[in-house]
């Protein structure tokens, strides 16, 4: 007897077409198994004007498939995994991370870009990221930023139609989905914007006490991938940070070599090296970029760290390193 499995998603083209890479990684490992694909409408989904910070975060994409997890409607669902919130609903679990995609971001633009500071002043740049809002403008106070939400497509669509210089897409999101570009150049990000946690990397969500989906998951789960994206959503919990919040963090097992980065051209992930130690780079600013504050903590060796405030933090993993940095500049009066 075949065994079928129920999978939830939302019905956007992205959405659907991570559903079918994870579908088609399934059906490689285990090919007697059936897929049935249930598309859900979320809060997200229905509200495509109002700016996401406004209406909870990225989080606003998978609540209702989640509850839909929990009443058991469906076996497991797909998700980007940036925007699932740091912490879980009870019951519910990560049930596998595949290999990642870059977690970088990119600008798509009509002019010949070779760094952020090609654009022309007062630059109209479009995204609804509080994120790269506020690192682009700590880089360029003079350009402006313009809202804008919708697929891949709309947003491309809105250079155009908004009279946008350029957009903020994710590298990840163009290699899955493979939109149409003409006459548009992809720049890059990376080194210049650092990403959301779990940015590039898709989850499949069950719940915490189904063997079987458990079971079945475990075939396609990714393990540099789970141990890096999970020291990210670490540090989102362990600051008290939400997806509506200007934070990043990227977790790497090697450093991001000028000749490692050149042989990436496509854009996709630079695996890390196996027994290198496991770096993780953070930030926190505020909205409109006037602060934006780094730190980096490698678990091998747990050194001390300087930022602004001139603090020196030791600590025994990334994760308590940089918390102990973020508490200290809130300490300092800086405004966060």
């Amino acid at each position: 007897m075949t065994t079928t499995f129920k999978i939830g998603t939302r019905k956007s083209l992205l959405a659907m077409r991570q559903t079918e890479l994870i579908i088609g990684m399934l059906r490689a490992r285990v090919p007697d198994v059936e897929f049935q694909v249930v598309p859900i409408v979320t809060q997200g989904d229905r509200d495509r004007t109002s700016s996401l910070h406004v209406i909870g975060g990225k989080g606003v994409f998978v609540k209702e498939i989640e509850r839909e997890l929990e009443d058991g409607t469906i076996d497991f669902a797909a998700h980007s995994l940036k925007d699932v919130q740091p912490q879980l609903p009870e019951g519910l679990t990560i049930g596998c991370t595949p290999v990642r995609d870059s977690p970088f971001d990119c600008l798509l633009s009509p002019l010949p870009l070779r760094s952020v500071d090609d654009l022309p002043t007062g630059a109209r740049v479009g995204t609804n990221s509080q994120r790269r809002q506020a690192q682009l403008l700590n880089l360029r106070p003079d350009l402006e930023i313009v809202p804008i939400r919708g697929n891949i497509d709309t947003r491309i669509r809105k250079i155009t139609s908004e009279h946008l210089d350029a957009i903020v897409l994710a590298e990840a999101g163009l290699n899955r989905l493979e939109p149409d570009t003409t006459g548009l150049n992809r720049l890059s990000l990376r080194g210049t914007l650092l990403p959301a946690a779990g940015q590039g990397a898709m989850a499949v969500e069950c719940r915490a006490d189904d063997a079987r989906t458990l079971e079945l998951l475990a075939r396609i789960d990714d393990a540099p991938t789970r141990e890096t994206v999970t020291l990210e959503r670490g540090f989102m919990r362990a600051i008290g940070g939400n997806c509506t919040l200007p934070i990043g963090a990227y977790a790497r097992r090697t450093p991001l070599h000028p000749e490692r980065l050149a042989a990436s051209a496509d854009g996709r992930a630079v695996s890390g090296a196996a027994g290198a130690p496991l770096t993780l780079d953070a930030m926190i600013a505020t909205p409109d970029g006037s602060h934006v504050y780094r730190a980096s903590a490698t678990a091998e060796s747990a050194a001390s760290h300087t930022v602004e405030t001139a603090t020196q933090h030791t600590g025994t993993t990334p994760e308590e390193l940089i918390a102990s940095v973020i508490r200290d500049l809130h300490a300092a009066g800086s405004p966060l």
